[in-house]
């Protein structure tokens, strides 16, 4: 079988028969493309999703479906569908209709004019709350800043890579824990288009708080060592107040003994600085330590349990 121009890869998590709209608006949004292949990884549903996959792997020729033993998560899911996709270029989008398939030929083009990676760029919605939009262009600054590498506000897992980004990505196994991360740190040609963010016909978001704050995580502490450079630097100005605030002590005590006034507060307000400092800096370095834990234990990022429209697939 010859290789596909591209493939479109999408994690699915508890999407149901959301994943066959999905599926069907992408192939309508494709009927001038003819050599491509759809690889959906159904990242341990509870539901019905894996049925609806099987099934649409029996409609439509150009879908196969990967089913995890359990759940991953969305960036081992995004890493399974890149490494099973045959594609000359792999395009990561959601299962759930928030990226509009009506955007895919657009990337096309731009790839087939020479970008090596095509990336979208979320509009910002009116429609999210205040504190969502302040949180995502604060994270997004933040890292770029510790990371030293910039990641534009709203940048989503809605993108095409090149083949030569995907075999890159994928002999740094290590880079799948925040992909948004990486990519733009291997400086390959990138183009950017805008998009307005879809809306979801049915059901809510899996991409919990929870999982934000562990995928922002994994970013920070996976890409950069500012934090630890920071923690060093706020214990020596903490030493350095201590110090001073000693000296000012001693100094009042000898030449201005009528001044001071007997008391544990002082002591006591120094004691819990010290002590807060050192704790948070100890904190950093644990969350370093874990990571470092992750990537020595070298455990799978994930587990396929069966496959659907495989004939030579690779492994884990």
């Amino acid at each position: 079988m010859d290789r596909p121009e591209f493939s479109v890869v999408m994690p699915v998590f508890n999407e149901g028969e959301l994943i066959v709209r999905t599926v069907e608006q992408l192939i309508d949004a494709l009927k001038n493309e003819s050599r491509y292949e759809v690889v959906l990884v159904d990242d341990g549903s509870k539901d019905d999703t894996w049925t609806h996959i099987a099934s649409l792997g029996q409609r439509y020729s150009q879908v196969k479906g990967v089913k995890f033993t359990r759940n991953f998560g969305h960036q081992a899911a995004l890493r399974a569908g890149i490494a099973h996709a045959s594609g000359n270029a792999v395009i990561s989008m959601d299962s759930d209709g928030e990226h509009p398939p009506t955007l895919v030929p657009k990337m096309l083009m731009k790839w087939r004019s020479g970008a090596k990676i095509v990336q979208t760029v979320r509009a910002e919605s009116k429609k999210l709350s205040l504190a969502k939009r302040t949180s995502s262009r604060s994270f997004y600054r933040l890292f770029s800043w510790l990371a030293e590498t910039n990641i534009q506000p709203g940048m989503a897992d809605f993108r095409l890579l090149d083949r030569e980004v995907v075999n890159v990505l994928l002999t740094h196994p290590n880079a799948s824990g925040f992909l948004r991360g990486f990519i733009p740190w291997t400086g390959f040609q990138t183009e950017y288009i805008e998009f307005e963010q879809g809306h979801r016909a049915a059901g809510v978001s899996k991409f919990t708080t929870k999982k934000m704050i562990g995928l922002a995580r994994h970013g920070i502490i996976g890409f950069s060592v500012k934090p630890l450079r920071l923690s060093m630097v706020l214990g020596m100005l903490t030493c350095f107040f201590a110090l001073a605030q000693l000296v000012y002590s001693v100094v009042m005590r000898l030449f201005f003994p009528e001044t001071v006034v007997p008391g544990w507060a002082t002591v006591t307000g120094l004691m819990a600085l010290l002590g807060g400092v050192q704790l948070l800096v100890i904190g950093i370095l644990g969350e370093y330590i874990a990571v470092l834990f992750e990537i020595v234990r070298n455990q799978p990022t994930f587990i396929v349990d069966e496959k659907v429209g495989f004939e030579n697939s690779p492994g884990q």
